[in-house]
């Protein structure tokens, strides 16, 4: 049974599964440490670099949420003549 190529796949499968799982479970940081990461991660001590990817990100949140694509918006200063 054993030599079947089948059913060491599947073994194989559920003993790194398992153990992915396992692993998983075991490097999960908990609220607190959540909750520490956030609060030192504050605006205010970010660089410029880090900046910019904030602001990319959110206008990526902005374009995801609207119905209009993002090469058609424009920048809320710019004023089209139609």
């Amino acid at each position: 049974m054993a030599s079947n190529p089948y059913v060491k796949s599947v073994l194989w499968l559920i003993g790194f599964g398992g153990m992915g799982y396992g692993l998983m479970m075991l490097t999960e940081p908990s609220a607190e440490k959540i909750q520490r990461i956030r609060a030192s991660a504050s605006p205010t001590q970010l660089t410029v670099d880090e900046q910019k990817k904030a602001l990319f990100m959110e206008k990526l949140k902005e374009a995801a949420t609207s119905s209009t694509p993002i090469y058609r918006t424009a920048p809320p200063d710019v004023k089209k003549d139609v």
